[in-house]
């Protein structure tokens, strides 16, 4: 296979803004939450952001973007499919996802996805709000999905998006992939409030899904994670990872489960897109032949990384994943088949 991964999910302009505690609430919003709004929100609240605060960084964003961003910066060969607006072409740097051969992005007419990333500049874990506003995202699912180009990657790596007609678009993909393709799933909150019934398509032929405590809970309505767990077993999926933020990362699987803690880092300046990266470096774990402590282990270690600065800055590069073999002295065996881009 050509590609080690192919993102199918939004492309949003993330805007990094550190706010007030008082912002916050005067909108409603709360720390660690995920918002969808429309454009008479946005319209409102930039006024009041102007003038109550500080904004830090603008860079591309969304969820599988993020996580095929990391994996070609650590040196994978990726592709993207999604859909964005003529006005986002050059602001997403859609190179960080792929060469401009292995990318199947639409342009369209309509504005580029926007997400606020809004900070709590009194928060010392520097926990945030995500406000998204889809745009051209919900032209993603569009059309009649290409089942070959997917099936050129050995993984295809699938979050959330606003619009319907995209999930559908998800479903029929998952569907109709051939089993020597595997498939990666990051529901996030808006997926997960969907249900099971929603989602059962895709869960049915997941390989890896990554959720956050809380997504599981939604998803399953169990609070205790081994029934949860469980429930998703039936239905298809084979490992499920759970992202617990400062507190780590576990990985469950038929045979029980593994927790790797947190590591910290340097710094703390934003944590937008770390679960993201973290699934990134999971697959990336997975892509090596690494087994599931040592996935976690570099999963952890790739998003403590990305937390040191904003947007994709600090995002882990080849060199990274290389020490880390060194690191774990991996048999030279199992560095061979890294097949790892050499125009960095």
């Amino acid at each position: 296979m050509r590609l080690h991964a192919i993102g199918f999910g939004a492309l949003n302009l993330d805007e990094f803004w550190e706010v007030p505690a008082e912002f916050l609430s005067a909108h409603g919003l709360r720390l660690g939450e995920e918002y969808v709004r429309d454009e008479a929100w946005f319209h409102c609240v930039y006024p009041s952001l102007a003038k109550e605060a500080e904004m830090k960084a603008l860079d591309p964003g969304g969820s599988a973007a993020n996580a095929m961003a990391a994996l070609r910066r650590m040196g994978f060969h990726t592709g993207f499919y999604g859909a964005t607006g003529g006005d986002g072409v050059s602001s997403l740097r859609l190179g960080e996802l792929g060469s401009e051969d292995d990318l199947r992005i639409r342009i369209t007419p309509h504005p580029a996805g926007r997400c606020l990333a809004l900070i709590d500049r009194d928060d010392h874990s520097k926990d945030r709000s995500l406000v998204i506003l889809p745009n051209a995202n919900d032209l993603a699912g569009s059309g009649t999905p290409d089942i070959t180009y997917f099936e050129q990657a050995r993984w295809v790596h699938m979050t959330s998006f606003v619009s319907p007609d995209c999930l559908r678009a998800q479903t029929e993909v998952a569907r109709q992939l051939a089993r020597t393709t595997r498939l990666s799933f990051d529901p996030g909150a808006v997926y997960c409030r969907l249900g099971l019934d929603r989602l059962s398509p895709i869960l049915r032929r997941t390989d890896v899904l990554f959720v956050t405590e809380d997504e599981l809970e939604v998803l399953t309505h169990e609070k205790a994670q081994d029934p949860a767990a469980g429930i998703l077993f039936e239905i298809g999926v084979s490992i499920v990872v759970i992202k617990m933020g400062d507190r780590g990362i576990m990985a469950v699987n038929g045979h029980g489960s593994i927790r790797q803690p947190a590591v910290k880092p340097a710094l703390v300046k934003d944590r937008t897109g770390a679960g993201d990266v973290a699934a990134a470096g999971f697959l990336a774990g997975m892509i090596l032949s690494m087994d599931l402590k040592e996935c976690l282990h570099l999963a952890a270690l790739c998003a403590s990384r990305s937390i040191e600065g904003y947007g994709r800055s600090t995002y882990p590069d080849r060199a990274f994943v290389e020490t880390f073999l060194k690191d774990r002295e991996i048999h030279p065996s199992r560095r061979a088949p890294l097949s790892l881009r050499h125009d960095h």
